[in-house]
């Protein structure tokens, strides 16, 4: 075939062919589990598929594909319905798939889909039950011989083409006489022909030195003359005796040509096939389109002004009339009138055309949602695309491992977005390797533990609104966070000390870290530190979430929380200092107002008070990059603050404001921004504006880290030491601080707190005046007289306000000095940054 046909024909041809393996991949496992009835139905149709797949390849002239699925199609023949399929079926079939597939990634990148290792398949369907009659293996050399001729001369009519002048597809012509050589190649490997082969392969290698024109070519086109003349030698002079044929098995009767055509017809009439760059060109008009609808509605707003305006000025004119009828205005009252009568019916037009507008605005708006709805609906695909591979990944790790696992699927038929279907294999991949190297133990250990033989792997997909759980959970020995602590520490992770501060979750949580692993040897399936950091990862860019829970000796379950729907969400806009941002509405779980006395701080970190539960608290600016901005609670005003929560993890974030909400198409933000991960992308508001779109997995991610993992940003932090005599104001102070960012220490008096100042790095000193023992005064004079502590800045902070004391102060060496009814207005934090500009 022309291979600027094949080109242009072949996506449609790897996109059928990938359903097809998949169906050969499921029928092939369901004859081994299957009742007898069930088992001959699932022959049946895996017959269907492999004479359909024969056909496809051949109309295409890819001669490798159809050679094999017609070996497998005369080995099928021969199984009986009903019975136990031969035992080298099954596993022959797995690898004739795996070879299918990557040959179609091969043909993906523009290469010829050649089927690595023919041979070898063609032969593994000769054993194993599939025994081929020695007729078919006589009569190989002279089907051979003829097919032979016929490609060599196709590649010396493809030679002749590559050495004339004004050839306009050169690198065409190259691919079609490489993809002819390697077919006669791989057609001599399987015949056992080496001789043949080997000229094959000089004279592929010759034509991919042709592809630029010039002396090399020249040179490589009179080696590729002098192969071609061996070649045609070596295939006349195989044997041109022909075997009568053999007796064909019983099959099933075949179509008929019209029927099968009606078949096609009625199948193309129930679906067609559509390209992703269709589909993505499509979501671009209708978001154009629902964009023309919001800007339609922001005229008509403006329309109505416009009528209420001329109302108003036809009310003024016919004033003026009425008054000039008084005064006698004669012929000018006349022409006024006039006017008035003539405003008068542009203003009842106006009316009218207002409605029509507003009418058809409404009609557009439908068919606009319409369009959106079906779009959607044309990216949704069911999870079964994504379930099934599984089953073949279980069957063969299982296998290799020594274990006896049962794979238990759910919830295929749950339709999702296609782009999360294509990105969501490999995480589950890793999962259910996980699982099976992990967690599930071998028959032995599970006898010893009191359980059943075989182990269960449970796959399943499960509708949460408008999210969905994609859940993977095996009947194993369970998550030990023992273990996974040990390993921390044993791979430089932790110290043992900020292990054995750790949860058990939050120790759990450290096998998503990324070069984290459990095994100490790398082997075929695990122990190179790459899996479930790749889980989380990908959850994270698809605007979802990993959690995990476990039962010692009972088992694992890993939750992927993910939305329905990559590109369009609801949205919800907020503003923090002059930005302005939009956060997909499924992740908010309510806006909320708090009081200064709902933060505060615990194990020194700034928690807010929600339904009597602590939650992590942080300003929305600082997590999202941006410069850190004064807070309400600061100034001792309420806050207005959401709640985010996704897979089981839950925080809040201070904003300025709450925008509003509408729809969002989510757009990438392209490669150059692509780590910047608290960003999902940007939306193009109604308005025209563009607004980045918030990632609210990492965000969550981010708030909810371990505090051990978090220890090299504190470090960063600025120190302030703060010291008073009273418990209520030292510990109302240091919340304030350190809900600014600030780590705080404290101490009683001022000998205390040159104690700590000695021991402890500080930047900077917040204390009260009277004290026992040491008071502020004398604590600021010994810290101005220290030789390692002088440069530190002093905050007096004191109920003492007459001018002759804030002089002491001052002349002690204090570098500021506030009442403590100051503290409340943030004056006090205002001091901090202007001492410590980059404190927080």
């Amino acid at each position: 075939m022309d291979p600027r046909v094949l080109r242009s024909l072949w996506p449609i041809f790897a996109a059928e062919t990938r359903e097809q393996l998949q169906t050969i991949g499921t029928a092939v496992l369901g004859l081994e589990q299957g009742t007898a009835d069930q088992a001959s139905e699932q022959l049946t149709a895996l017959k269907r598929e492999v004479h359909s797949l024969k056909g496809s390849a051949a109309s295409l002239g890819l001669a490798d594909i159809e050679q094999l699925m017609h070996a497998l199609e005369d080995g099928l023949a021969r199984c009986a319905p009903g019975h136990v399929p031969p035992p080298g079926l099954v596993e022959t079939t797995l690898r004739i798939l795996s070879a299918m597939e990557a040959a179609l990634n091969r043909g993906d990148s523009g290469e010829m889909p050649a089927i690595e290792g023919l041979g070898q398949l063609l032969g593994a369907l000769g054993r194993g039950g599939f025994e081929q009659v020695p007729e078919v293996k006589a009569r190989v050399p002279a089907q051979f011989r003829r097919d032979g001729l016929q490609t060599l001369e196709k590649l010396e009519t493809s030679l002749g083409r590559l050495c004339s002048p004004g050839l306009e597809d050169r690198p065409g012509a190259v691919w079609e006489a490489v993809g002819l050589a390697e077919l006669l190649k791989a057609a001599a490997n399987t015949a056992g022909i080496s001789a043949v082969e080997s000229l094959a392969s000089s004279v592929r290698t010759g034509f991919a030195r042709m592809e630029e024109a010039g002396v090399g070519a020249s040179v490589a086109a009179s080696d590729i003359a002098g192969a071609l003349v061996q070649l045609r030698g070596a295939l006349e002079s195989l044997a041109e005796e022909t075997p009568a044929e053999p007796a064909a098995a019983p099959a099933e009767p075949e179509v008929t040509a019209r029927s099968a055509a009606g078949r096609r017809q009625a199948d193309m009439d129930r679906a067609v096939r559509v390209s992703v760059r269709t589909l993505d060109s499509l979501a671009l008009q209708v978001e154009q389109l629902a964009a023309g609808r919001a800007q339609q509605l922001r005229r008509a707003e403006a329309h109505r002004e416009l009528l209420e305006q001329t109302h108003q000025a036809l009310l003024q004119l016919e004033r003026a009339a009425q008054q000039l009828a008084l005064s006698g205005g004669g012929g000018a009252l006349e022409s006024l009138r006039a006017g008035v009568g003539q405003v008068r019916g542009v203003q009842k037009r106006l009316v009218q055309l207002s409605k029509d507008v507003h009418r058809e605005g409404e009609q557009l708006a439908l068919v606009a949602q319409v369009v959106r709805d079906d779009l959607r609906d044309l990216r949704m695909v069911p999870a079964s695309q994504v379930l099934e591979p599984l089953k073949r990944t279980v069957r063969e790790l299982a296998a290799r491992l020594g274990k006896d696992v049962e794979l238990v699927l759910a919830g295929g038929d749950v339709r999702i977005d296609r782009r999360i279907v294509d990105v969501l294999k490999d995480p589950l991949q890793h999962l259910v390797r996980n699982a099976l190297d992990h967690g599930i133990e071998t028959t032995a250990q599970r006898a010893a533990a009191g359980k059943t033989p075989r182990g269960q792997l449970t796959v399943r997909v499960e509708p949460r609104g408008t999210r969905l759980a994609v859940v993977v959970e095996d009947d194993g020995g369970g998550l030990s966070p023992e273990n996974v602590r040990a390993t921390a520490v044993r791979r430089g992770l932790l110290t043992e000390a900020e292990a054995a501060k750790l949860t058990e979750m939050q120790a759990a949580r450290l096998v998503f870290e990324p070069g984290f692993s459990t095994r100490d040897q790398v082997t075929e399936t695990s122990g190179r530190g790459v899996g479930l950091d790749v889980v989380q990862t990908t959850a994270t860019r698809l605007q979802g979430a990993v959690d995990l829970s476990y039962e010692k000796g009972q088992g694992t379950r890993f939750t992927i929380d993910l939305p329905l729907i990559l590109a369009g969400a609801l949205g919800l806009l907020v503003r923090t200092g002059t930005a302005v941002v939009a956060i997909p509405s499924d992740a908010v779980e309510r806006v909320l107002r708090l009081a200064p006395a709902d933060v505060g701080t615990v194990a020194g970190h700034v928690v807010a008070r929600v339904e009597d539960e602590q939650l992590p608290f942080h300003p929305l600016s600082t997590a999202i990059g941006m410069p850190r901005l004064p807070l309400a609670i600061e100034s001792g005003k309420p806050q207005t603050a959401m709640v985010l929560a996704l897979g089981g993890v839950r925080a809040v974030f201070a904003m300025d404001a709450v925008v509003g909400q509408q729809e969002i198409v989510v757009r990438s933000l392209g490669r150059h921004l692509q780590t910047v991960s608290h960003l999902a992308g940007a939306a193009v508001l109604d308005d025209g504006s563009v607004v980045p779109v918030l990632n609210a997995p990492e965000l969550l991610r981010v708030a909810a880290a371990p505090v051990v993992l978090r220890a090299a940003t504190e470090v960063r932090r600025s120190h302030i030491l703060v010291c008073d005599d009273a418990l209520t104001t030292r510990f109302a102070i240091k919340s304030l601080l350190e809900i600014a960012g600030y780590s705080v220490v404290t101490a009683g008096d001022g000998e205390e707190a040159l104690g700590i100042l000695e021991r402890t790095p500080c930047q900077l000193v917040v204390s009260d005046w009277q004290m026992p023992r040491l008071d502020g005064i004398g604590l600021t004079r010994r810290i101005r007289s220290h030789p390692k502590l002088s440069h530190l800045p002093v905050i007096l902070c004191t109920s003492l306000d007459s001018p002759q004391e804030r002089a002491a102060g001052l002349d002690a060496g204090a570098d500021g000095y506030l009442v403590k009814r100051e503290v409340e207005r943030g004056k006090l934090l205002d001091l901090v940054r202007q001492l410590l500009p980059s404190g927080a």
